[in-house]
Protein backbone atom coordinates (compact mmCIF):
# COMPACT_ATOMS: atom_id res chain seq x y z
CA UNK A 1 0.00 0.00 0.00
CA UNK A 2 1.26 3.36 -0.97
CA UNK A 3 1.09 5.53 2.24
CA UNK A 4 3.72 7.22 4.34
CA UNK A 5 3.61 8.27 7.82
CA UNK A 6 1.02 7.54 10.32
CA UNK A 7 -0.85 10.67 11.75
CA UNK A 8 -0.54 14.29 11.63
CA UNK A 9 2.51 16.59 13.20
CA UNK A 10 0.82 17.54 16.31
CA UNK A 11 1.42 21.17 15.96
CA UNK A 12 -0.83 23.23 18.50
CA UNK A 13 -3.33 24.01 15.38
CA UNK A 14 -3.85 20.27 15.51
CA UNK A 15 -3.90 19.39 18.86
CA UNK A 16 -6.66 22.14 19.54
CA UNK A 17 -8.66 20.46 16.30
CA UNK A 18 -7.81 17.32 17.67
CA UNK A 19 -9.18 18.08 21.25
CA UNK A 20 -12.13 20.05 19.87
CA UNK A 21 -13.52 17.17 17.77
CA UNK A 22 -13.01 14.50 20.16
CA UNK A 23 -15.11 16.71 22.72
CA UNK A 24 -17.82 17.38 20.30
CA UNK A 25 -18.16 13.42 19.34
CA UNK A 26 -18.16 12.62 22.96
CA UNK A 27 -20.78 15.05 23.50
CA UNK A 28 -22.96 14.10 21.13
CA UNK A 29 -22.41 9.69 21.83
CA UNK A 30 -23.44 11.20 25.58
CA UNK A 31 -26.33 13.17 24.43
CA UNK A 32 -28.05 10.30 21.95
CA UNK A 33 -27.74 7.23 24.12
CA UNK A 34 -29.57 8.46 26.37
CA UNK A 35 -32.33 10.39 23.97
CA UNK A 36 -35.70 9.30 23.28
CA UNK A 37 -35.74 10.22 19.77
CA UNK A 38 -32.91 8.02 19.46
CA UNK A 39 -34.22 5.94 16.51
CA UNK A 40 -35.96 8.94 14.46
CA UNK A 41 -32.73 10.90 14.93
CA UNK A 42 -30.50 8.03 13.77
CA UNK A 43 -32.99 7.41 10.39
CA UNK A 44 -32.07 11.44 9.71
CA UNK A 45 -28.10 11.02 10.61
CA UNK A 46 -28.03 8.12 7.95
CA UNK A 47 -29.06 9.86 5.21
CA UNK A 48 -27.23 12.83 5.76
CA UNK A 49 -24.08 10.79 6.44
CA UNK A 50 -24.93 8.77 2.93
CA UNK A 51 -24.88 12.01 1.04
CA UNK A 52 -21.32 12.65 2.42
CA UNK A 53 -20.15 9.42 0.91
CA UNK A 54 -21.56 10.21 -2.11
CA UNK A 55 -20.19 14.04 -2.06
CA UNK A 56 -16.71 11.82 -1.25
CA UNK A 57 -17.26 10.10 -4.19
CA UNK A 58 -18.49 13.25 -6.68
CA UNK A 59 -21.44 12.98 -6.98
CA UNK A 60 -23.38 16.45 -6.94
CA UNK A 61 -25.88 15.37 -4.57
CA UNK A 62 -27.37 17.52 -1.39
CA UNK A 63 -28.49 16.08 1.85
CA UNK A 64 -32.01 16.92 0.84
CA UNK A 65 -31.59 14.99 -1.60
CA UNK A 66 -30.92 11.62 0.72
CA UNK A 67 -34.05 12.75 2.70
CA UNK A 68 -36.34 12.84 -0.27
CA UNK A 69 -34.94 9.92 -1.64
CA UNK A 70 -35.24 8.43 2.41
CA UNK A 71 -38.83 9.36 2.30
CA UNK A 72 -40.05 8.20 -0.77
CA UNK A 73 -41.39 12.10 -1.70
CA UNK A 74 -40.21 13.83 -4.32
CA UNK A 75 -39.48 17.42 -4.12
CA UNK A 76 -40.53 19.79 -6.97
CA UNK A 77 -37.38 21.41 -7.92
CA UNK A 78 -35.01 19.17 -7.23
CA UNK A 79 -33.02 17.52 -10.12
CA UNK A 80 -34.97 14.10 -10.80
CA UNK A 81 -31.92 11.64 -9.74
CA UNK A 82 -31.54 8.09 -11.75
CA UNK A 83 -31.43 5.33 -8.82
CA UNK A 84 -30.62 2.44 -11.60
CA UNK A 85 -26.66 3.58 -11.42
CA UNK A 86 -25.58 2.23 -8.14
CA UNK A 87 -25.20 5.20 -6.43
CA UNK A 88 -27.91 3.86 -3.96
CA UNK A 89 -27.06 0.56 -3.60
CA UNK A 90 -25.19 1.09 -0.73
CA UNK A 91 -27.15 2.47 1.64
CA UNK A 92 -29.09 -0.92 2.10
CA UNK A 93 -26.35 -3.08 3.68
CA UNK A 94 -24.59 -0.53 5.33
CA UNK A 95 -28.22 0.30 7.65
CA UNK A 96 -28.39 -3.31 8.19
CA UNK A 97 -24.76 -3.47 9.63
CA UNK A 98 -25.35 0.00 11.81
CA UNK A 99 -28.44 -2.24 13.35
CA UNK A 100 -26.46 -5.04 14.15
CA UNK A 101 -25.48 -5.54 17.67
CA UNK A 102 -22.67 -7.52 16.39
CA UNK A 103 -19.38 -4.89 16.95
CA UNK A 104 -17.24 -7.76 14.32
CA UNK A 105 -19.37 -7.36 11.58
CA UNK A 106 -17.76 -4.60 10.12
CA UNK A 107 -14.16 -5.19 11.21
CA UNK A 108 -14.16 -8.66 9.93
CA UNK A 109 -14.66 -7.32 6.77
CA UNK A 110 -11.92 -5.20 6.71
CA UNK A 111 -8.98 -6.03 4.08
CA UNK A 112 -5.85 -6.89 5.54
CA UNK A 113 -3.91 -4.34 4.30
CA UNK A 114 -6.11 -1.70 6.77
CA UNK A 115 -4.78 -3.36 9.72
CA UNK A 116 -2.81 -0.29 12.24
CA UNK A 117 0.85 -0.67 12.92
CA UNK A 118 2.30 -1.15 16.25
CA UNK A 119 2.97 2.78 16.55
CA UNK A 120 -0.54 3.74 16.27
CA UNK A 121 -0.54 3.40 19.75
CA UNK A 122 1.31 6.50 20.51
CA UNK A 123 -1.57 8.79 19.07
CA UNK A 124 -4.98 9.71 20.18
CA UNK A 125 -8.03 7.54 19.70
CA UNK A 126 -9.50 10.39 16.88
CA UNK A 127 -6.36 9.95 14.44
CA UNK A 128 -6.39 6.23 14.74
CA UNK A 129 -10.20 6.08 13.45
CA UNK A 130 -8.57 8.85 10.82
CA UNK A 131 -5.88 7.08 9.52
CA UNK A 132 -8.18 3.38 9.68
CA UNK A 133 -10.28 4.83 7.05
CA UNK A 134 -7.18 6.50 5.06
CA UNK A 135 -5.41 3.23 4.74
CA UNK A 136 -8.82 1.88 3.68
CA UNK A 137 -9.56 4.29 1.15
CA UNK A 138 -6.27 3.17 -0.26
CA UNK A 139 -6.84 -0.19 -0.66
CA UNK A 140 -10.95 0.29 -1.94
CA UNK A 141 -12.66 2.59 -4.21
CA UNK A 142 -16.49 3.29 -3.68
CA UNK A 143 -18.19 4.84 -1.21
CA UNK A 144 -17.51 1.95 1.90
CA UNK A 145 -14.44 3.74 3.20
CA UNK A 146 -16.79 6.94 4.15
CA UNK A 147 -19.09 4.75 5.53
CA UNK A 148 -16.72 3.10 7.63
CA UNK A 149 -15.84 5.88 10.16
CA UNK A 150 -18.82 5.66 12.19
CA UNK A 151 -17.82 2.13 12.78
CA UNK A 152 -13.70 3.35 12.97
CA UNK A 153 -15.27 5.95 15.87
CA UNK A 154 -16.55 3.49 17.88
CA UNK A 155 -13.81 0.85 17.87
CA UNK A 156 -11.67 2.80 19.40
CA UNK A 157 -14.51 3.86 21.82
CA UNK A 158 -14.91 7.57 21.12
CA UNK A 159 -18.86 6.62 20.72
CA UNK A 160 -20.66 3.74 21.68
CA UNK A 161 -22.37 3.06 18.78
CA UNK A 162 -21.94 4.02 15.35
CA UNK A 163 -23.28 7.32 14.71
CA UNK A 164 -23.94 7.90 10.83
CA UNK A 165 -24.07 11.13 10.69
CA UNK A 166 -20.28 10.99 11.36
CA UNK A 167 -19.25 9.43 7.61
CA UNK A 168 -16.65 11.81 6.40
CA UNK A 169 -12.91 11.59 5.10
CA UNK A 170 -11.24 13.66 2.48
CA UNK A 171 -10.50 13.13 -1.38
CA UNK A 172 -6.56 13.61 -0.21
CA UNK A 173 -6.69 10.13 1.46
CA UNK A 174 -6.89 8.95 -2.11
CA UNK A 175 -4.83 11.42 -3.91
CA UNK A 176 -1.68 12.06 -1.09
CA UNK A 177 0.76 9.59 -0.10
CA UNK A 178 1.32 12.22 3.07
CA UNK A 179 -1.02 14.57 4.38
CA UNK A 180 0.02 18.00 5.51
CA UNK A 181 -1.23 19.73 8.19
CA UNK A 182 -3.78 21.97 6.13
CA UNK A 183 -5.50 18.79 4.84
CA UNK A 184 -5.61 17.78 8.49
CA UNK A 185 -6.98 21.00 9.78
CA UNK A 186 -9.86 20.96 7.37
CA UNK A 187 -10.55 17.26 7.88
CA UNK A 188 -10.94 17.56 11.61
CA UNK A 189 -13.09 20.80 11.71
CA UNK A 190 -15.30 18.97 8.91
CA UNK A 191 -15.90 15.77 11.24
CA UNK A 192 -16.19 18.69 14.28
CA UNK A 193 -18.91 20.44 12.08
CA UNK A 194 -20.88 17.25 11.24
CA UNK A 195 -21.03 15.95 14.77
CA UNK A 196 -21.98 19.56 16.11
CA UNK A 197 -25.00 19.46 13.17
CA UNK A 198 -26.11 16.17 14.93
CA UNK A 199 -26.73 17.90 18.18
CA UNK A 200 -28.71 20.57 16.66
CA UNK A 201 -30.61 18.11 15.12
CA UNK A 202 -30.71 16.35 18.31
CA UNK A 203 -32.00 19.26 19.60
CA UNK A 204 -34.46 20.08 17.16
CA UNK A 205 -36.27 16.58 17.27
CA UNK A 206 -36.36 16.76 21.11
CA UNK A 207 -38.04 19.72 20.97
CA UNK A 208 -40.81 18.76 18.05
CA UNK A 209 -41.56 15.55 20.22
CA UNK A 210 -42.37 17.59 23.34
CA UNK A 211 -44.27 19.87 20.79
CA UNK A 212 -46.42 16.67 19.68
CA UNK A 213 -46.97 15.99 23.39
CA UNK A 214 -47.98 19.34 23.79
CA UNK A 215 -50.48 19.19 20.78
CA UNK A 216 -51.90 15.66 21.51
CA UNK A 217 -52.76 17.22 25.15
CA UNK A 218 -54.24 19.94 24.27
CA UNK A 219 -56.34 18.54 21.30
CA UNK A 220 -60.01 17.96 22.14
CA UNK A 221 -60.19 14.74 19.95
CA UNK A 222 -56.70 13.36 18.62
CA UNK A 223 -57.86 10.89 16.27
CA UNK A 224 -55.15 10.09 13.78
CA UNK A 225 -52.83 12.77 14.78
CA UNK A 226 -50.63 11.03 17.17
CA UNK A 227 -49.88 8.94 14.58
CA UNK A 228 -49.11 11.27 12.33
CA UNK A 229 -46.83 13.38 14.90
CA UNK A 230 -45.13 10.11 15.52
CA UNK A 231 -44.57 9.38 11.56
CA UNK A 232 -43.26 13.54 11.23
CA UNK A 233 -40.15 12.23 13.50
CA UNK A 234 -38.93 9.34 11.32
CA UNK A 235 -40.22 10.80 8.05
CA UNK A 236 -39.87 14.41 7.85
CA UNK A 237 -40.53 14.55 4.48
CA UNK A 238 -44.59 13.60 3.50
CA UNK A 239 -47.21 14.03 1.51
CA UNK A 240 -50.73 13.05 1.48
CA UNK A 241 -49.75 10.13 -0.86
CA UNK A 242 -47.06 8.74 1.49
CA UNK A 243 -49.45 9.26 4.59
CA UNK A 244 -52.55 7.98 2.94
CA UNK A 245 -50.48 4.74 2.39
CA UNK A 246 -48.55 4.52 5.41
CA UNK A 247 -51.54 5.32 7.71
CA UNK A 248 -54.12 3.15 5.53
CA UNK A 249 -56.32 6.74 5.33
CA UNK A 250 -58.11 8.33 2.26
CA UNK A 251 -56.24 10.78 0.62
CA UNK A 252 -58.28 13.52 1.59
CA UNK A 253 -58.59 12.39 4.97
CA UNK A 254 -54.57 12.64 4.71
CA UNK A 255 -54.63 15.89 3.43
CA UNK A 256 -57.04 17.27 5.83
CA UNK A 257 -54.98 15.36 8.53
CA UNK A 258 -51.61 16.99 7.37
CA UNK A 259 -53.24 20.63 7.54
CA UNK A 260 -54.33 19.60 11.43
CA UNK A 261 -50.63 18.90 11.74
CA UNK A 262 -49.03 22.12 10.24
CA UNK A 263 -51.33 24.00 12.87
CA UNK A 264 -49.58 22.56 15.47
CA UNK A 265 -46.43 24.03 14.34
CA UNK A 266 -44.86 20.95 13.71
CA UNK A 267 -45.02 20.63 9.91
CA UNK A 268 -45.05 23.50 6.94
CA UNK A 269 -46.11 23.04 3.67
CA UNK A 270 -43.36 23.92 0.86
CA UNK A 271 -45.57 23.49 -2.15
CA UNK A 272 -47.69 26.28 -3.43
CA UNK A 273 -49.67 23.67 -6.06
CA UNK A 274 -52.98 21.78 -4.33
CA UNK A 275 -52.72 18.90 -6.54
CA UNK A 276 -49.36 17.66 -5.42
CA UNK A 277 -48.85 19.12 -2.17
CA UNK A 278 -45.53 18.51 -0.14
CA UNK A 279 -45.23 18.65 3.56
CA UNK A 280 -41.76 19.44 5.93
CA UNK A 281 -40.96 19.45 9.35
CA UNK A 282 -40.49 22.66 10.39
CA UNK A 283 -36.89 22.30 11.51
CA UNK A 284 -35.60 20.89 8.32
CA UNK A 285 -37.63 23.35 6.30
CA UNK A 286 -35.47 25.93 8.00
CA UNK A 287 -32.29 24.18 7.29
CA UNK A 288 -33.12 23.41 3.85
CA UNK A 289 -34.19 26.58 2.61
CA UNK A 290 -37.70 26.02 2.27
CA UNK A 291 -38.88 28.21 5.12
CA UNK A 292 -37.83 31.17 7.09
CA UNK A 293 -36.31 30.88 10.28
CA UNK A 294 -38.25 32.47 13.13
CA UNK A 295 -37.04 36.66 14.41
CA UNK A 296 -36.18 37.25 17.36
CA UNK A 297 -35.63 35.39 20.43
CA UNK A 298 -36.83 32.06 20.24
CA UNK A 299 -40.24 31.16 22.36
CA UNK A 300 -39.59 29.76 26.00
CA UNK A 301 -41.46 26.66 25.80
CA UNK A 302 -44.88 26.51 27.69
CA UNK A 303 -45.80 24.08 30.71
CA UNK A 304 -47.98 21.19 29.60
CA UNK A 305 -51.42 21.56 30.07
CA UNK A 306 -53.58 20.02 32.72
CA UNK A 307 -56.80 18.74 31.16
CA UNK A 308 -59.00 16.41 33.17
CA UNK A 309 -58.22 13.53 31.55
CA UNK A 310 -55.01 11.38 32.04
CA UNK A 311 -51.80 12.51 30.78
CA UNK A 312 -49.74 9.79 31.27
CA UNK A 313 -52.34 7.81 29.15
CA UNK A 314 -51.86 10.39 26.45
CA UNK A 315 -47.82 10.37 26.41
CA UNK A 316 -48.29 6.45 27.08
CA UNK A 317 -50.05 6.55 23.55
CA UNK A 318 -47.60 8.78 22.17
CA UNK A 319 -44.70 6.51 22.54
CA UNK A 320 -46.39 3.51 21.61
CA UNK A 321 -47.47 5.19 18.48
CA UNK A 322 -43.07 6.39 17.86
CA UNK A 323 -43.02 2.74 18.63
CA UNK A 324 -45.21 1.07 15.96
CA UNK A 325 -43.95 3.26 13.22
CA UNK A 326 -40.62 2.85 13.92
CA UNK A 327 -41.50 -0.78 13.35
CA UNK A 328 -43.53 -0.04 10.19
CA UNK A 329 -40.71 1.78 8.78
CA UNK A 330 -38.33 -0.46 9.26
CA UNK A 331 -40.43 -3.20 7.45
CA UNK A 332 -40.49 -1.72 4.05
Amino acid sequence: MDIAGFGPSYTPKVVTEVSHATAVIATLNNRISGSFVHSAWQARAAWAGYARALQLEGHEVDEIDLFSWGCRVTIPGRPLRATNRGEYEAFAPWQDILGSSDPFVWRDALPKAVEMPVESADHPPLVRALEQIRRYARVRGGPDPWLGLPFALRDQDLTASPLPCLVGGAKAFRLKKTLNEADWLALLRALAARAERGLERLDHLERLHRKARTAIAESYRPGALPSLLALTLHQPVLSPQAVARLLDLTVTGASKLLERAAGTGLLTEITTRRTWRIFMSVDLAVEFGFARAPLGRPRVEGSLPSPSRNLAAVFDQFDAEMAAIDQLLNSR
